[in-house]
């Protein structure tokens, strides 16, 4: 697999996410899966669901055990971020990031918590989103 495309990719998945935040103040929980092609595929999760994430993690469960073309998997939402993190600011952008290479790694996948914080521009309405450095976490993968 390519890092600079999962770099993009995460990348990519954390600009959505900020553009979720400026038009509607939260994040609607979203998949992107990078294949061996460096093709990225988003999945959404159906907005009458109760729990997104949940559902998200099961159908990347399903999607990377019938589809071995898949290289990583990135899931991202709106949380507040852990206070043992020392997070510069409590609301973060979380992504969910596993690799198939790192699956059978003890620690093999990351979060990656981006703090963000929300303000109303002083000419305008508008909302700016001001993202700040990320904290990873390595954890056991879930998915892979």
């Amino acid at each position: 697999m390519n890092e600079e495309q999962l770099f993009n990719m995460v990348n990519n998945g954390v600009i959505l996410a900020k553009e979720q935040l400026a038009h509607h103040q939260r994040v609607h929980p979203f998949a992107l899966t990078l294949n061996n092609l460096n093709e990225v595929v988003t999945l959404e999760a159906p907005t009458t669901l109760e729990d997104t994430y949940i559902w998200l993690m099961d159908q990347l469960k399903v999607e990377v055990t019938k589809n071995s073309t898949i290289d990583a998997i990135a899931i991202f939402a709106a949380v507040s971020i852990p206070a043992h993190y020392k997070p510069q600011k409590e609301n973060g952008i979380r992504v969910h990031l596993e690799e198939r290479s790192k699956r059978d790694n003890k620690i093999g996948g990351r979060f990656l918590y981006v703090p963000y914080e929300l303000t109303k521009g002083v000419e305008s309405d508008a909302v700016e989103v001001h993202l700040y450095d990320p904290i990873p976490v390595a954890f056991v993968p879930e998915i892979f």
